[in-house]
């Protein structure tokens, strides 16, 4: 019997607290800017170098933080790794070919955690480095090129109807 009372007055102040809450029950309606008559926008359509060109650079900015990402992964794993090897390992010599490295429990566990992430981690950067200058090279080349382009090529500018050099 105390469990409903407890529940049901529990529940009205629930009721209450919430129900002073506003709740947008219409969407919010808002009127565009009215355009001046007479006054058209002129978008130029973009052309494929430079649909690409933006590929590039958001594909070189992905590299660049998995890179920065996979980098910090080596640093940790370095961190724990070496540090559980130097300090918490011991190399034991049962005879002359039979040697055993035996570690600590701190030692199991940093170099069972500094291990993957560093052999991760350094993986993880060489591929990425690549993919990153292979990238930033093509863009490089896409800029110049376009540059090289505009600067040689006769075009016709709208804001001044005619052709320029």
């Amino acid at each position: 019997m105390r469990l409903l009372i407890f529940g049901s007055v529990a529940f009205l102040l629930m009721n209450g607290v919430l129900g002073g809450v506003v709740r947008a029950q219409e969407p919010i309606v808002t009127d565009a800017p009215a355009q001046p008559s007479g006054q058209v926008g002129y978008i130029p359509a973009k052309s494929y170098d430079e649909f690409r060109r933006e590929e590039l650079r958001e594909s070189s900015r992905r590299s660049r933080n998995a890179l920065i990402g996979t980098s910090a992964s080596t640093a940790v794993g370095a961190a724990l790794l070496f540090p559980g090897l130097a300090r918490q390992c011991v190399k034991i010599s049962y005879s002359a070919y039979d040697e055993q490295l035996q570690c600590t429990t701190a030692g199991k566990v940093l170099t069972g955690f500094g291990w993957p992430l560093f052999v991760g981690g350094v993986t993880g950067a060489v591929i990425t480095g690549i993919m990153f200058g292979v990238r930033k090279g093509k863009l490089r080349r896409l800029e110049h090129r376009m540059a090289y382009e505009n600067s040689r090529a006769i075009r016709w500018d709208p804001a001044s109807s005619r052709f320029v050099f």
